[in-house]
């Protein structure tokens, strides 16, 4: 088999209409060397490489392989390049000059009204406020400082009263709804910061959650809203109803029945409210708490120095416990973000978009042989 194979590829390159063709020609007799054409058969020793691919849609440009030619799709070269373009020019090309229009000031006036439209349409967004931990500190230290004020302004009261040798029968007085308004402060910062939650809805989960904050609820799985009747729908729907009700009461017969609504699409799944507390309120509540509050009302001109060492030493644990307990819960979802990252390059992406090649097997009419020829 390999013999005659070679005998018909020598007998194919011999041949008159072969030499006849645009094969390559000599040198010496006076013609340029070119390249030889494929030919259109290929046996079972040539590569798989050689045929022409079944399964690309843009198929390979094998004469600008072989004559080294650019392909049709690639750049344009830098001397074809067009000055307005920013790529394919040379660094030492100096930049054009561009023509920017400017407003004149009737222009600008006549926009005034329309701007101050516009940014009163994106108020509070556009206000350039500090961060959510500045705000909390801001708003924190200042209610301190009321607190301190009241305090230093009860004890000169005190100590004027004991040297005026008057003393004062009313318990309340203008500090009062002003401390009240600050413990509700702290209280309502409190509550805010227990109970902001996000609930998450688990549709396809039958086993109960493993958890006190998961429950059942009934829920609509129609992503659209049903379409409600118009009002000539609705009018002749009462028209109907009025006339069969009308004959029905004549003759005897049970009154119809309304036809009721399209009902919606719901389904019983499984609800977890998760704990999502903002970063204002978590930094407030570490420096403004109901235990501040509170120390603020029992401190005295004997106790301040405890009640000030206590404030402290609170504030500085809720504001540890809170940034620890931040940074866990961070690191956690970079630790499960990296698992998923890993688990999908190393397992789910090879299987999903496997390097896939052409291969082939061809054969010709001269390759096939008669087993009853001798």
């Amino acid at each position: 088999m390999a013999l005659r194979r070679f005998a018909h590829e020598n007998s194919a390159a011999s041949s008159p209409r072969h030499a006849d063709s645009d094969g390559p020609k000599s040198p010496v007799a006076g013609f340029p060397p070119s390249t030889p054409r494929n030919r259109l058969s290929y046996g079972l020793h040539r590569s798989p490489a050689d045929t022409p691919s079944i399964s690309s849609s843009v198929p390979f440009d094998w004469e600008a392989a072989r004559s080294m030619a650019p392909p049709p799709y690639a750049t344009p070269l830098k001397s074809r390049a067009r000055k307005s373009m920013a790529t394919g020019t040379s660094s030492s090309a100096t930049p054009r000059k561009a023509v920017v229009r400017k407003k004149g000031v009737l222009e600008r006036i006549k926009n005034i009204p329309s701007t101050i439209a516009f940014e009163l349409s994106l108020f509070p967004q556009n206000v350039p406020l500090p961060t959510p931990k500045t705000r909390a500190r801001i708003v924190g230290g200042t209610i301190h400082v009321i607190h301190f004020l009241i305090l230093a302004t009860h004890d000169n009261e005190d100590v004027w009263d004991s040297i005026s040798g008057t003393k004062r029968s009313s318990w309340f007085d203008w500090s009062t709804p002003i401390t009240l308004l600050l413990i509700g402060i702290s209280i309502f910062n409190a509550y805010n910061l227990c109970t902001r939650t996000r609930s998450y809805k688990f549709l396809r989960r039958t086993e109960p959650l493993s958890s006190p904050h998961a429950k059942f609820v009934v829920t609509n799985l129609d992503l659209e809203p049903l379409e409600r009747p118009t009002f000539g729908q609705r009018l002749r729907a009462d028209l109907w109803w009025s006339f069969s009700y009308f004959w029905r009461f004549l003759f005897g017969l049970q009154p119809p029945k309304r036809a009721s609504p399209p009902r919606e699409k719901t389904s019983r799944v499984q609800e977890l409210e998760v704990w999502e507390p903002s970063e204002m309120e978590l930094e407030l509540f570490s420096i403004y708490s109901p235990a501040h509050a509170l120390l603020w009302m029992a401190m005295g001109s004997s106790s301040w120095f405890y009640s000030v060492l206590i404030m402290v030493l609170v504030g500085l644990q809720l504001n540890a416990l809170t940034h620890a307990f931040v940074q866990l819960v961070k690191d956690k979802q970079l630790l499960a973000s990296e698992t998923m990252k890993e688990y999908n390059d190393v397992f789910v992406y090879p299987r999903i978009n496997p390097v896939r090649r052409d291969v082939a097997v061809m054969t010709h009419q001269s390759e096939v042989v008669n087993v009853w020829e001798d």
